[in-house]
């Protein structure tokens, strides 16, 4: 498969997508979802997992439209809704996934703000072959394609896929105290991080969110994000920082990645630091 190719596609549907997203925004409105509940989970929490609108559906649609006709029966889906043209991709192997999240930060979108994202990749062999993540309104795109370094785009109306700037990691001289984790964490190994002398702090609180996190990660004003059993489409962002010079992915051994290519990646640790500064655990 071409992922050069097919990175030029989704980069072109992801500004296609931001336009109507942000057409949509101010008008916008809550349809819902049930979920599972979580036992410990707090209430906005909840609702970011229950939000729901008619433009994570129109998005939807919008890529898969785009992707039917050449992918149609090479693509296995990992998608967040069940739309209408979710039946034209009939490969189930997950040889090659490809992974969507509309509207990542439903909620945030319903208050109209701008830090949610539209966030795509093509998973295969363990690996992520390309990943973007679009921030429509704040106009800023982050990308990689297997075979080119990360890129991180602004203005991005004006830009093609072959523009933007090569991401880099920014160190700190001395590494920064401060781990991220989600909710799932275990207290067994956020126990071993305050050992270590850490400050580990949840990544929803304070309306924080999963790529406003791995973004401080990114630029080096956080050691590290721990990311435990976490949908795939949720930490796009940590693929990209992991594919810059300094950056890495790692299980909770300090291994080196392997992605799931559907649902949930049990274990994912993103940091631009020195691994020897958080494993062994």
């Amino acid at each position: 498969m071409d992922y050069k190719e097919l990175y030029d596609c989704l980069f072109h549907v992801s500004k296609q997508a931001g336009e109507l997203a942000l057409k949509l925004q101010n008008g916008i409105v809550n349809e819902g979802k049930q979920v599972e509940a979580i036992i410990g989970e707090d209430l906005r929490h909840k609702a970011m997992r229950e939000a729901k609108t008619k433009a994570d559906e129109m998005v939807q649609e919008l890529f898969l439209a785009a992707l039917k006709e050449k992918y149609g029966t090479l693509l296995s889906l990992d998608v967040e809704e069940e739309t209408e043209l979710v039946k034209a991709f009939s490969n189930t192997s997950y040889d090659i996934s490809f992974i969507l999240d509309p509207i990542d930060g439903t909620l945030e979108y319903l208050e109209q703000k701008d830090s949610y994202s539209i966030c795509s990749a093509i998973i295969s062999q363990g690996d992520v072959k390309l990943a973007i993540v679009y921030f429509p309104a704040k106009d800023v795109l982050y990308g990689y394609c297997e075979g080119m370094p990360p890129k991180e785009y602004h203005r991005v109306m004006d830009m093609q896929p072959c523009m933007g700037e090569e991401l880099c990691g920014k160190r700190q001289e001395h590494a920064p105290f401060t781990v991220y984790k989600n909710a799932r964490l275990s207290e067994q190994y956020i126990e071993k991080l305050h050992e270590k002398g850490y400050i580990v702090l949840d990544d929803q609180e304070e309306e924080r969110n999963c790529p406003q996190v791995l973004l401080e990660c990114l630029y080096g004003r956080a050691l590290a994000c721990f990311c435990d059993t976490r949908n795939i489409r949720d930490i796009l962002l940590g693929a990209i920082l992991s594919k810059t010079m300094h950056g890495g992915a790692y299980d909770y051994s300090g291994n080196r990645l392997i992605w799931q290519s559907f649902g949930r990646q049990k274990e994912a640790v993103f940091s631009i630091y020195p691994k020897e500064l958080l494993f062994p655990l």
